[in-house]
């Protein structure tokens, strides 16, 4: 009788921590969305065209960036008088990079493409990872450069991102994304600061740090963003 009881109490306490855990994630998403300006503004969020300054090995490149949300970005940087392109869809991505010796469009591995399907929903992954197939954990408090943090832990297939809410603003401040592409595990950094609302109303993060081993440090500022223009997603897939 004594067991019974105990395995009964077992099993309620497990329940309740995951109950109260999942109300946890539930209500950090909420207060994220709503630091963010609230749903109703985040679903009027289609696309950006953003121009940004990125420094990258000592050197200042220009760049510009389309999101259309939930369909698709590209992504051009001029290097030296060249364009690297890239392309990323829900399940296709490629890249052209005449650095590389090469002019035409490499695909991007299946890898790849998913450690970036959270940059195709408005906000980013925590506002929509149940929709996006995402398991999301509460992981717990941290400091971040004497910033204290709410961790959580968003998880799809063998792509795993930490991301990092201010206690105070619920502004994401930062975001670890592990995954496996080509074989090999890769872990990327990224620092969010200085935000800002666009005159429609859209909070966006003007300044981001790139953290890759692959490619070191790349530092982006947003000098223009343009929100829902006209784009034609046509135009945005053509590798010329």
């Amino acid at each position: 009788m004594k067991k019974l009881r105990f395995a009964i109490l077992t099993i309620v306490t497990c329940v309740s921590a995951i109950y109260a855990q999942a109300q946890t994630v539930d209500e950090l998403q909420t207060s994220y969305i709503n630091a963010l300006g609230g749903k109703e503004k985040i679903d009027g969020l289609k696309n950006i065209v953003m121009e940004t300054s990125m420094q990258v090995m000592g050197m200042e490149l220009p760049a510009k960036i389309w999101i259309v949300y939930n369909t698709a970005t590209r992504q051009e940087i001029e290097v030296q008088g060249q364009k690297i392109i890239t392309f990323i869809g829900k399940d296709k991505g490629w890249s052209i990079n005449p650095l590389m010796g090469s002019a035409d469009a490499q695909p991007l591995p299946d890898e790849a493409v998913k450690s970036a399907a959270g940059s195709l929903s408005a906000g980013g992954e925590l506002t929509a990872y149940k929709a996006n197939g995402y398991k999301a954990t509460y992981a717990g408090k941290d400091t971040i450069n004497g910033t204290a943090v709410y961790k959580i832990q968003l998880s799809k297939g063998d792509v795993l991102s930490t991301i990092y809410l201010d206690t105070a603003s619920y502004y994401l401040i930062r975001s670890i994304t592990k995954a496996t592409v080509m074989g090999q595990q890769v872990e990327q950094t990224t620092n969010y600061s200085d935000y800002k609302k666009t005159p429609e109303g859209f909070l966006f993060a003007y300044n981001t740090v790139i953290s890759n081993p692959m490619v070191g440090e790349i530092k982006a500022t947003i000098t223009k963003i343009d929100v829902n223009a006209s784009l034609d997603i046509k135009e945005l897939e053509k590798t010329n």
